[in-house]
């Protein structure tokens, strides 16, 4: 949403609501990102906020206490593969579904299916891992005039 601001461009159609909760494309009357997909989407959001914010002590819903400040939250979770089972299987596993993920058909005026963090991944390879956006840089220099 701050991108969409800073660049005034719409938001996608579903992407954001105001604070009354209705939908809307205008980056400055969007107060709150949406879910994507539908009633899944909803609920695996919903799931993910419960063990990122109120598991760990920050429940995004704490102004409806009276307490309206921000509270940063963060939720590490460390999984060992070989309490499931064997770890080069499960190696061969991830392999294998990212192979049938990148197998797919693009959608038309795609350049590729591709999983989460492989652009990422693929721009820091080509430019280093501390290229950043020119918006993000101009942000930046923005703030520090400020200071």
């Amino acid at each position: 949403m701050r991108q969409a601001r800073a660049s005034g461009t719409p938001l996608p159609e579903g992407a954001a609501a105001t604070e009354d909760g209705t939908p809307t494309t205008d980056p400055e009357e969007a107060v709150v990102p949406l879910p994507l997909g539908g009633a899944k989407g909803s609920g695996t959001s919903l799931a993910f906020e419960l063990l990122t914010s109120v598991l760990v002590g920050a429940p995004v819903f704490s102004f409806h206490a009276g307490d309206r400040r921000h509270r940063q939250n963060a939720l590490l979770i460390a999984l060992d593969p070989a309490a499931f089972g064997d770890p080069e299987a499960f190696v061969g596993a991830v392999d294998d579904t990212l192979g049938t993920l990148k197998g797919l058909p693009a959608a038309d005026g795609a350049d590729g299916v591709f999983y989460a963090g492989e652009r990422s991944a693929a721009v820091a390879e080509e430019t280093g891992p501390l290229k950043a956006s020119w918006n993000m840089t101009a942000r930046a220099r923005s703030v520090r005039a400020v200071q």
